[in-house]
């Protein structure tokens, strides 16, 4: 069994904030946990399934911000769009069983 290739053109910086999500023109928002962000993209934790390559809305929490390296301003959003990558099961991962890779869509 091979590896999986690594696909992103971006180093990520480590995070830990919370964040909310709903699929794109809905009313209905999530709770979930930013793990990490770049510029193009971030990796969050949430209770839900999510469809790969769904548009979704994320909000960073109020208050929340991610710490650590000093160019993660320039790769933290409080808003975002971004299409679902990938939505992989965490096995007897609890209270957030889902990982979720996301592609920034980029402001025109």
């Amino acid at each position: 069994m091979g590896s999986e290739t690594e696909k992103r053109s971006e180093d990520r910086h480590g995070c830990d904030a919370g964040v909310d999500w709903a699929y794109f023109n809905k009313a209905d928002f999530y709770r979930a946990h930013l793990l990490n962000v770049s510029p193009s993209g971030g990796y969050f934790e949430c209770e839900q399934r999510i469809i790969p390559g769904a548009t979704i809305f994320i909000r960073l929490h109020h208050g929340q911000a991610c710490v650590g390296d000093p160019t993660i301003g320039d790769c933290m959003r409080s808003t975002a769009l971004g299409e679902v990558k990938w939505c992989r099961e965490l096995p007897d991962q609890q209270p957030r069983p889902y990982g979720v890779g996301i592609r920034y869509h980029m402001p025109v």
